[in-house]
């Protein structure tokens, strides 16, 4: 029988989970053992204590299917309503498969269907991705002389939208509209979730008068759709624009739509505006949560304005709001950023004496922080901590810790951490190779960076531009021009999308390895050659510049600088530094002087050698 339910399907989750003991509902004898009724309940009742264990889900399954053996072999016994019953119940243990296994069993047999089978069988093909499936159902159905309701649009509205077939979602509602169809508030709330998920919030507001026009009050949840849309896409002015639409309508909004302007606001920068909108809440009688304080407190945190994220602890504290884990690990995780190692630690052990347990990002900021103050050691003590606490690193917990071997120059240290992520489990992203990479390219060992840079591919991880640019430079820093040219040649063939950084760093190479005239091409070459968004940039000037003075070639460099002055962009003080210093070398300190006086001018510092 556990063959029989594979073979209908395999689940990709048991996301319901299973702790039960359950009997076996039905065998041959079924009638004589209860009602239609009983058996239902009985096998719903067991459904309904599923734990953990995906063996007693197939054990469920089996008793299912054992039920529906006997219904098809006692047809008269029961009715559609009673197998819709059962696919029903099959359902709230996740498997689609075997509820649309068992219907095509049905239509074999001629066991008529009704509207509920039919939405049934939409919903389960919706939920296995064969949206073509839904369709030609509801097709069939409406041959059939079955006529669609509410719950049949809205499955298919919905099916559309899992698919990001949004278009044709806003096709179907706009012909229920036309057809004069009594649409409900969950197909507008619908259409409404997934336009903003698409970043089409604006057509989620023109629905939200539609729905009006229709005769459905939009509420809570349909604001805090939109709402949540807005935020999403950056527009904290239309989000909080829409709140005041609210309070117009006499709408309350809830912490919730609060909390995700407040976000959205600290984003972008706006404390003060967030601040405004935090003490809005508590004159309306809304109380911040703790997900309210954690958007204030990160924020002021990356901000660098302790004091202000101390208040705000404190001040929850004081609400008798409980600091949770991520309240800690976003102080922590400024704190060690700045290097306030005994701040962090205190707030640590406080941590852990509200009986708070760290959690992966609070080890990974520990480990990052450490790190980046070159205190390799104490990161690594605290990785070897996360797994004493039975705390799993993560893959940014493995790159975290693999660049900081890199930085400490223990690259044996790095690549044997690469390796253990994966004996663990983990796969290593394009970030781990580029960290990897870097590293090695910084010890000078290419060998191995080409190694792990042509194994990428083959253990399936995608190249970025970062990822050529890092072998790129390291080619060029350390002599090996003819490697870089070759490799940036082949990149031009394969179409790989450059940016102004791969130009900039083989125009230096070939500066710095005397090929001044061949980057002087390349340099020219820039605004006509069929690329997207290429063109030279402030460093693509100053690159050039040095390259001129390099070569002695003082004309070409201040008709450079002079062009560079006149396309619009703003010299910066390595521009100024290598012509400074070329005219102090030519004996022309008056023009020296000069572009000292320009570069004070426009508050650089000159470098002193």
């Amino acid at each position: 029988m556990m063959a029989r339910v594979w073979r209908l399907g395999s689940s990709s989750s048991f996301a319901v989970s299973a702790s039960v003991t359950s009997m076996k509902l039905i065998h041959h004898r079924a009638a004589e053992k209860g009602t239609v009724a009983q058996n239902l309940a009985s096998l719903k009742e067991a459904i309904l204590k599923l734990g953990g264990e995906p063996q007693d889900h197939i054990k469920v399954l089996d008793d299912a299917l054992d039920f529906f053996d006997e219904m098809v072999r006692s047809l008269r016994s029961y009715s559609t309503i009673d197998f819709n019953k059962l696919m029903g119940l099959i359902l709230r243990v996740n498997r689609p498969d075997v509820v649309i296994s068992l219907y095509q069993k049905m239509e074999m047999r001629r066991i008529p269907f009704d509207m509920y089978s039919f939405n049934i069988l939409i919903k389960c093909f919706c939920s296995c991705s064969k949206l073509s499936f839904a369709l030609s159902t509801f097709g069939k159905l409406t041959k059939l002389g079955f006529k669609p309701d509410v719950v049949t649009f809205n499955t298919l509205l919905h099916g559309l939208c899992l698919e990001d077939r949004i278009s044709d979602a806003v096709a179907l509602f706009d012909q229920m509209l036309e057809t004069d169809f009594s649409l409900n508030v969950i197909a507008f709330t619908t259409l409404m979730n997934d336009l903003c998920r698409n970043g089409r919030v604006f057509e989620a507001v023109a629905l939200v008068d539609r729905m009006v026009e229709n005769g459905h009050q939009p509420d809570v949840v349909t604001y805090g759709t939109i709402v949540n849309g807005m935020c999403k896409m950056g527009d904290s002015v239309s989000a909080l624009n829409l709140l005041r639409k609210m309070e117009k309508n006499h709408i309350e909004a809830n912490v919730v739509i609060y909390t995700t302007i407040i976000d959205r606001l600290c984003k972008d920068g706006h404390y003060v505006d967030a601040q405004n909108l935090l003490s809005e809440m508590h004159e309306n009688n809304i109380f911040p949560d703790v997900f309210t304080y954690n958007c204030m407190i990160d924020a002021f945190c990356n901000n660098g304005r302790w004091s202000d994220a101390e208040r705000f602890l404190r001040d929850m504290i004081k609400r008798k709001i409980s600091p949770d884990v991520g309240t800690f690990s976003a102080l922590i995780n400024a704190f060690f950023k700045e290097g306030k190692f005994t701040e962090a630690e205190e707030l640590f052990k406080e941590m852990l004496a509200r009986g708070i347990f760290p959690n992966t990002i609070t080890y990974t900021s520990m480990i990052h922080g450490f790190c980046k103050h070159d205190r390799l050691d104490e990161a690594k003590k605290i990785f070897d901590l996360m797994a004493s606490k039975g705390c799993s690193p993560n893959i940014v917990t493995f790159n975290t810790l693999i660049d900081g071997c890199y930085r400490a120059n223990r690259v044996d240290d790095g690549i044997e951490l690469f390796y253990e992520m994966r004996q663990r489990g983990l796969v290593a992203d394009t970030v781990t190779y580029n960290t990897l990479i870097h590293g090695l390219c910084q010890v000078g060992d290419f060998n191995s960076a080409e190694d792990f840079f042509h194994s990428m591919l083959s253990h399936g991880v995608c190249r970025n531009i970062l990822t050529y640019n890092i072998l790129l430079d390291g080619f060029c820093d350390n002599g090996k021009l003819e490697k870089a040219l070759e490799m940036f040649e082949g990149m031009q063939k394969s179409n790989i999308e450059v940016d102004s950084v791969t130009y900039n760093i083989i125009i230096h190479g070939m500066c710095k390895g005397s090929k001044v005239d061949e980057a002087w091409d390349l340099f020219c070459s820039l605004p006509y050659l069929p690329l997207d968004g290429v063109e030279p940039d402030v460093q693509t000037y100053s690159i050039m510049i040095h390259g001129f003075w390099g070569k002695s070639a003082i004309s070409e460099a201040n008709a450079l600088f002079k062009k560079m002055k006149d396309n619009g962009y703003v010299p910066n003080g390595c521009t100024y530094n290598t012509l400074i210093r070329g005219h102090l070398g030519a004996s022309e300190v008056e023009a020296s002087a000069e572009l000292i006086k320009e570069m004070r001018s426009k508050m650089h510092s000159p470098r002193k050698w």
